[in-house]
């Protein structure tokens, strides 16, 4: 009974240092995918037809005006750098756009610190947490908002091209293979199959191992 315990105390802890070694892990790997990571964040004045089809208008005008100096960019820091040097030019596009929309919104447009909820991107999941953003904000910002990945560029991908071979193609210029699989496989509210059936593996493994152990002590005994 004693062995059998201590067993127990055994396998139980080395299967709790596999399962947190997993999460820290993934967490570290998360954090630096987010630092390599700007998203495009645009809120509507409202959730009226007119404010939600302004905010679209805005987002094509923003992107469109971007596009050209984003092309053959690889660096973050050198991301932000454009964005902010181009932020007059930002600006000037989205009061642009609402003027000819007939709108005198106020408008808050900053690079900044965003807290995003999980959300799927093609054949992405980003997790919650914060992330770089260039956020537009129209008017009283009240409306449902619309988000991209500005960096790397996925924003600019043409819809009728095939996402995800052009996600691949874009996200491999900044992240590596493990990050890019870690955004496919999902959050750190899942742990990936292959594992779950790699800790079975060792646990049964191991706990026969004891078991073989325990006979032949309990044969020595005799």
């Amino acid at each position: 009974m004693k062995y059998k315990l201590i067993a127990f105390v055994l396998i139980t802890l080395f299967l709790y240092g596999i399962f947190m070694n997993i999460y820290i892990n993934t967490d570290s790997n998360f954090a630096a995918i987010k630092n390599k990571i700007i998203r495009l964040h645009i809120i509507a004045n409202s959730d009226s037809l007119k404010d939600q089809e302004l905010k679209l208008k805005v987002r094509d005008a923003v992107l469109n005006k971007m596009k050209p100096v984003f092309n053959d960019l690889k660096d973050t820091d050198k991301a932000k750098e454009i964005i902010k040097d181009n932020m007059e030019v930002i600006k000037s596009t989205v009061q642009k756009e609402l003027e000819e929309a007939g709108k005198n919104f106020p408008i808050e447009v900053e690079l900044t610190e965003c807290d995003f909820p999980t959300k799927k991107y093609g054949d992405l999941t980003f997790p919650k947490g914060e992330y770089q953003a260039l956020n537009i904000k129209i008017g009283n910002g009240q409306g449902k908002n619309w988000w991209c990945v500005m960096f790397p560029p996925l924003c600019f991908v043409d819809i009728a091209q095939d996402m995800g071979i052009m996600e691949e193609e874009e996200l491999q210029e900044v992240l590596s293979k493990e990050e890019i699989e870690l955004l496919k496989n999902g959050t750190l509210d899942k742990v990936p199959i292959k594992i779950k059936f790699k800790v079975a593996e060792i646990y049964k493994s191991i706990n026969s191992k004891i078991s073989k152990l325990m006979r032949k002590e309990t044969e020595i005994a005799k």
